[in-house]
């Protein structure tokens, strides 16, 4: 075989396992956000969820009041890239909602040493919830519960209203939570 021909079909190759890989995390991103969508216009599930001091934390506890739910996890590049606004919007929250981050790291068994040490790295101010498998699979199934960050913006009446996927911006929040008036 010439050197000419080798090279074709080594471009070929890796042509083809671009595509392949491109056509894989399109259809997995599109899944995903069916998924997230799917949660969007629905009540909040009743839940009870322990946070990182101890306290548990119910469905009640958000009633009548608007709530960002940040589901978050370590070893994740984008809630890393997000973390600075997430601090800026804990510090700017109106009265009015409760932010509740929820950490997927026990439903993905990664060990506690590494959920301390990704908690003290975010130095976040609100509370954080630990997801368990029935809390994740009420929005976007525990199957995809390393698909982080995602934000759902609940409105006072207890409807999911946005279901938001990647690192957000604090406007970007915000705007969803003026929305959820």
């Amino acid at each position: 075989m010439s050197s000419n021909r080798r090279t074709l079909l080594s471009l070929l190759f890796v042509l083809a396992l671009g595509a392949a890989w491109f056509g894989v995390t399109s259809y997995i991103r599109a899944h995903v956000d069916d998924l997230i969508h799917a949660s969007v216009g629905r009540h909040l599930p009743a839940f009870s969820l322990v946070d990182r001091t101890g306290r548990t934390w119910t469905d009640a506890d958000v009633q009548g009041r608007r709530a960002v739910l940040h589901f978050f996890r370590s070893r994740c590049g984008a809630c890393e890239a997000e973390a600075p606004a997430i601090r800026a919007l804990e510090a700017n929250l109106p009265g009015d909602v409760v932010l509740l981050h929820v950490m997927t790291d026990a439903v993905l068994e990664f060990e506690p040493e590494l959920t301390a040490q990704t908690l003290a790295g975010k130095r976040f101010t609100r509370p954080v919830l630990m997801a368990d498998a029935a809390f994740v699979n009420a929005f976007h199934k525990l199957a995809w519960s390393s698909v982080t960050p995602i934000t759902y913006v609940v409105d006072a009446g207890g409807v999911v209203r946005f279901g938001l996927r990647g690192a957000q911006t604090e406007a970007a929040i915000e705007q969803a939570l003026a929305a959820a008036r």
